[in-house]
């Protein structure tokens, strides 16, 4: 079985795992530059800052609100991406576009589409062929 390790984001204290991904408008067919995505199974959907949604002119689906982890609401819009991550591409990924963050959240919404393996005493994410 063919694996890919990816070691965890030291950047973080505690690191963080990650993964690096790349974001895309198959529509007209631009994308990112590879990016670290932190991996947060604690989140229900998956969050891009704007600015890298913007640069792939990627479509607003829908204004929609939402709820933080601190509890407040905010009202945010809705991207629809494919997201790419190692040899595997997830098509028609619904996504929210971030306004102050600078970091890629992967959640749940995409990782449970993913098999995967955290090895938190090693810091590496191991990605089996999918």
């Amino acid at each position: 079985m063919n694996r890919t390790i990816f070691p965890y984001d030291k950047s973080f204290y505690p690191p963080f795992p990650a993964l690096p991904v790349v974001i895309q408008n198959s529509e007209i067919g631009v994308q990112t530059v590879v990016i670290t995505a932190l991996l947060d199974s604690g989140a229900d959907g998956t969050m891009i800052p704007l600015p890298y949604l913007r640069d792939i002119q990627a479509p607003v689906l829908q204004e929609t609100r939402i709820r933080s982890y601190w509890g407040e609401w905010r009202t945010v819009s809705m991207f629809l991406v494919d997201i790419r991550i190692d040899s595997l591409t997830l098509a028609g990924i619904f996504v929210v576009g971030d306004e102050s963050g600078n970091d890629i959240v992967l959640g749940r919404n995409v990782l449970n589409k993913i098999r995967l393996e955290l090895d938190g005493p090693a810091n590496k994410t191991t990605l089996p062929s999918q």
